[in-house]
């Protein structure tokens, strides 16, 4: 071990007691270790956030969907799903219709749902809906023995109208309207066997979402066999834009594409925006921490000044007095950064093995604080706090490096 590194050891510890740390250097280093434990625990509960929110939406939302301009339905639906399916990067098609009504159970339990008509056999190559079923069973087929055709539907929607698999809903819309002798035009009401419930865990779609089959849905709709568009679903989710253009140019008519991104844009543009302020004002506290070491290495050098007035007298050139207080507030962001990094990534693997900390569904779309670790992002935090401690060092070596001898033991 060199001279400058003995001599930084000994100016870090207690006078009363070797080898141990004193407080003005305790203080410096715990000033280290809040500003990065909280830097690696807000910034993965933000990666966490966005790659659950991004799974769980792509779960029940197709990463492609395909429409003619001006909403006109798709009668030639088949030979459309064919095209797409026949796509390089498409892994999957099914054709849906989509549209808003209420649905209810009984007297004066109603509640506004989306009803996506889908093609049973087809459906899975698009969302994982078949997979997240919670009570009952994904059954949207009638059977001949049976009056009304089967819905499945969230969790929370089943939870509101007081419903359970086998009991009979109704659903209107304000497409389609019939003529009453006593009221003239109302809606049309449809009767609906609730076949199961399913669970996503994302609020939006567990409280509103409704699946019906396709068939049923264009009978109730008196619109024939057609579909409002095509959902599909890509190998690589990063490369749908590329994906969805080849679609386009290989569809004849006026067909465009709408992305998972493009759908979901404003939710994730804002997580990132938040992920990048948080990381700015946790940036903050480990600048505040620096200032700390800036003021533990000044107290420091006053402290020590006749020790430093000895050591230049006796031939110790002023760049190794530079190194002595460097080594010193290097060895405090190290220690610092160190325990804060292992502190925050033990604290981000309690979050996510037990997920303790529980959210109001209806404000944060999840129930649970989602955590993800993100390597690069914890090694960008481990070097700015190293960085940012190393450039704290500069003004009080500097000025313990200019000392002279003379002036430093004057008064001793």
């Amino acid at each position: 071990m060199s001279l400058e590194w003995q001599i930084a050891l000994r100016y870090l510890t207690s006078k009363r007691r070797s080898g141990v740390i004193s407080v003005i250097g305790l203080i410096a280093i715990g000033g280290v270790f809040v500003g990065v434990a909280a830097l690696v625990i807000v910034m993965s509960v933000m990666s966490g956030l966005q790659r659950d929110l991004r799974d769980k939406i792509l779960t029940n939302t197709p990463h492609l969907i395909v429409q003619k301009y001006n909403s006109e339905p798709l009668t030639e639906y088949r030979d459309v799903l064919e095209e797409i399916a026949a796509t390089p990067g498409v892994e999957g098609a099914a054709p849906f219709i989509y549209t808003e009504g209420i649905i209810g159970h009984g007297r004066g339990r109603n509640e506004g749902a989306v009803i996506r008509g889908v093609d049973p056999d087809l459906e899975s190559q698009v969302a994982d809906t078949k997979n997240q079923i919670l009570s009952g069973r994904y059954e949207l087929r009638q059977a001949p023995d049976e009056p009304y055709p089967k819905v499945v539907v969230g969790y929370l929607l089943a939870d509101r109208l007081g419903a359970f698999p086998g009991d009979t809903l109704t659903l209107t819309t304000p497409e389609v309207a019939a003529v009453s002798p006593l009221y003239g035009t109302v809606p049309k009401l449809q009767k609906f066997i609730l076949a199961g419930t399913f669970k996503s865990g994302l609020f939006e779609y567990d409280s509103k979402f409704v699946y019906a089959s396709l068939e049923s849905m264009q009978q109730y709709l008196q619109s024939g066999d057609i579909a409002y568009g095509v959902a599909a679903r890509v190998a690589d989710i990063w490369q749908a834009s590329d994906v969805g253009e080849r679609v386009v140019d290989q569809l004849e008519g006026p067909f465009y594409v709408t992305t998972w991104i493009e759908l979901n844009q404003p939710l994730f543009a804002a997580l990132k925006l938040e992920k990048r302020a948080m990381f700015i004002i946790l940036v903050l506290i480990v600048l505040v921490a620096a200032f700390n070491i800036i003021s533990t290495l000044t107290m420091i050098v006053m402290d020590k000044t006749k020790e430093i007035g000895i050591l230049r007298s006796m031939g110790l050139e002023g760049r190794s007095v530079r190194r002595v207080f460097v080594y010193q507030g290097a060895l405090i962001g190290v220690v610092g950064t160190g325990l804060g990094t292992v502190v925050g990534l033990v604290a981000a693997f309690l979050l996510a093995r037990y997920r303790f900390i529980s959210l109001p569904g209806d404000v944060y779309f999840i129930d649970t604080l989602p955590v993800e670790v993100e390597p690069l992002g914890v090694a960008l935090i481990v070097g700015a706090s190293l960085l940012i401690s190393l450039v704290a060092t500069w003004y009080p070596a500097s000025q313990a490096a200019r000392m002279a001898p003379v002036d430093a033991i004057r008064y001793e």
